[in-house]
């Protein structure tokens, strides 16, 4: 593997991945190289970049449980496993559900986790939107930004927390501090990467806190 996750992601998030957890995401690395780019979860064009592009961004979605792991989570919308596969390996305690509404995908899915082992993991066909009381969900590339919050607040339960990946870019989009929630910095990708953390409070209602910033306690 051409690159190593400690410098990348590990530090940025301030926790340690085992030798264990390294190899794990290797084999996904190699898997999603060797079967989903050839089934077409992912592009061929995405095959050198599949560590630094894919799986860091994955594993970023964890900082919205830092030293607080879910008991459950979903991945909405999951194809390739990303960023559900990584954060199942980051979080082996956590029951992680791959939801997807294709059957293919799922199937694929489900390759993966055997190949892999992961105890922990499932892959279901399914909507998200007609999923309700939810812990934890994430959503990476499935919906516009918009619509993925309108989602979060239907299916998360009061103090349930959902995960958005936004656009890579250099600057964030003025427009995504209207959207409620705390706009996260990912500065260990290439572009930039944004997350949006959205916190269920009541029915329909999430903690407003619109600024850019990295994990608490990290500088940009």
């Amino acid at each position: 593997m051409k690159h190593d996750p400690q410098p990348q992601i590990s530090e940025w998030l301030g926790v340690d991945l085992s030798s264990e957890q390294r190899a794990l995401l290797e084999g996904f690395e190699r898997w999603l190289s060797d079967e989903a780019i050839p089934a077409g979860l992912l592009s061929p064009g995405e095959r050198d970049r599949i560590w630094a592009r894919h799986i860091v961004d994955s594993l970023s979605f964890s900082v919205a449980w830092t030293g607080d792991a879910p008991q459950r989570l979903i991945d909405a919308g999951s194809g390739g496993g990303l960023p559900g596969i990584p954060l199942a390996i980051a979080f082996p305690q956590t029951a992680v559900t791959l939801l997807d509404r294709s059957s293919k995908s799922v199937r694929l899915l489900r390759r993966a986790i055997r190949v892999l082992g992961l105890a922990n993991t499932e892959a279901i066909v399914g909507d998200v939107r007609e999923q309700r009381r939810c812990e934890a969900v994430t959503m990476r590339a499935v919906l516009r930004p918009p619509e993925a919050v309108e989602v979060m607040r239907d299916v998360l339960m009061p103090g349930g927390r959902g995960v958005i990946g936004l656009a890579h870019r250099r600057t964030a989009d003025p427009g995504w501090r209207q959207l409620g929630g705390r706009v996260v910095k990912v500065s260990v990708l290439d572009p930039t990467g944004w997350l949006l953390i959205m916190q269920q409070r009541g029915h329909r209602q999430t903690h407003l806190d619109r600024s850019d910033h990295q994990p608490e306690g990290r500088s940009g």
